[in-house]
């Protein structure tokens, strides 16, 4: 007998401090991205002491293909949009009082988050 499934998408909202945009950047560039980015190059100057804290502060990064003369933008808002399309495709972290613990992003889900942010899709791994 088959049993009958039923499929729920419900919406969260999360709300991300400015140190949990660098604590997800640091993950990502730091180990997350380096397989398919070699370099990160912050646009203008630095806004923060790192190219991790450019974000958060509504700088941009241009991100170099490791394999071809290919690179991205990414900015704030590119960023955030990688986070919604990041849980809107299951991700595994929890989420409480609309609060994430960016510690629970490892390196491969910072990946999937500037992916998402780029692409609109995890293309790499």
């Amino acid at each position: 007998m088959n049993e009958k499934r039923f499929t729920v998408r419900p919406q969260i909202e999360v709300n991300l401090t400015q140190q949990d945009v660098d604590d997800i950047m640091v993950a990502a560039l730091e180990g997350g991205i380096n397989y398919w980015c070699r370099e990160a190059e912050v646009v203008g100057e630095y806004l923060g002491e790192y190219a991790s804290d450019q974000i958060s502060r509504g700088g941009s990064l241009i991100l170099h293909d490791s394999e071809s003369s290919d690179k991205w933008e990414l900015t704030l808002e590119k960023f955030l949009n990688g986070v919604k399309l990041y849980f809107e495709d299951g991700c595994h972290v929890q989420v409480e009082d609309n609060r994430i613990d960016a510690g629970d992003i490892d390196a491969g889900d910072a990946d999937c988050i500037i992916q998402f942010a780029l692409f609109g899709e995890v293309v790499f791994g």
